[in-house]
């Protein structure tokens, strides 16, 4: 007599299966992630900044080491970047020895900066077929790019000068000449495959993220006139601590220097 459920075991495995497949069904989801763009992008930003760090770096205050300093950037107020020139040209001024005055009369030497230019420039360069737009039989056709070779440069300047003159007298006291430099960055598409990237804001050639050895990479001695005028001078871009804070609730820097737990004007015991 034939049996009125001839595969139990292989329903019942159906059955498991759809069951399973319902539940991941039910358990899974999707997200999405918000995307955005800055009205700047971060190589323009990244270009400027480190043309008006390497530029105030060419700036050697050291002759007005000791002095109490009013910086006067008034010049500045409509310069784009100004704000990130001001704060760099305040940082040399106390990296060189000086002393920054809080206002103009308490000053005893004034120092005016100018930009002569902060900004930046692209230059392309195509071996191929540039993308174009033809009409066939009065219908437009868009022709993709094919290039064979594809460059675009770019370059981040930053050009400033600044000059002294004593606040009580008017008379000049010092004048830096010009800084001007490039900050430069490179994208290179061969036979269809890039970007290659690499530039004075990379430490390295990068594609997809991974590091390769670029016959692009300046050589050494190329910044030999930037590097031999921030040789002497400290470099903006590093960690560096200038002088040892006061404990809060000492006395302040009018304190006499001791030595050897005796008072520095001591006369030395003979």
């Amino acid at each position: 007599m034939p049996s009125p459920h001839p595969c139990p075991p292989l329903r019942s495995a159906c059955v498991g299966f759809a069951s399973a497949i319902a539940i991941i069904a039910l358990s899974t989801g999707c997200g999405t992630t918000r995307w955005s763009d800055s009205k700047r992008t971060a190589t323009e930003q990244l270009l400027i900044s480190d043309a008006v760090e390497r530029a105030v770096m060419q700036v050697d205050m050291r002759p007005l080491a000791g002095q109490t300093v009013f910086l006067d950037t008034t010049m500045l107020d409509d310069v784009q970047d100004g704000k990130y020139l001001t704060s760099a040209l305040r940082h040399q001024v106390l990296a060189s020895g000086c002393r920054l005055a809080a206002d103009r009369d308490a000053a005893a030497v004034v120092v005016e900066a100018r930009a002569g230019a902060i900004g930046t420039d692209r230059n392309d360069l195509l071996f191929g077929i540039p993308a174009t737009s033809v009409q066939v039989a009065g219908n437009g056709t868009a022709i993709p790019e094919m290039a064979l070779f594809k460059r675009t440069d770019q370059r981040g300047v930053a050009e400033v000068n600044l000059f002294a003159y004593e606040r009580a007298s008017g008379r000049p006291v010092w004048q830096s000449g010009i800084a001007r430099i490039n900050s430069n960055t490179r994208d290179r598409w061969m036979f269809g495959t890039g970007p290659f990237q690499d530039g004075d804001i990379y430490d390295r050639v990068e594609f997809a993220g991974e590091r390769i050895r670029s016959p692009w990479k300046r050589r050494e001695g190329d910044d030999e006139a930037t590097a031999s005028a921030v040789a002497t001078q400290t470099d903006l871009r590093t960690a560096k601590t200038f002088a040892t804070l006061a404990v809060p609730g000492t006395p302040d820097a009018k304190r006499p220097v001791v030595a050897d737990d005796r008072p520095a004007d001591v006369p030395p015991v003979r």
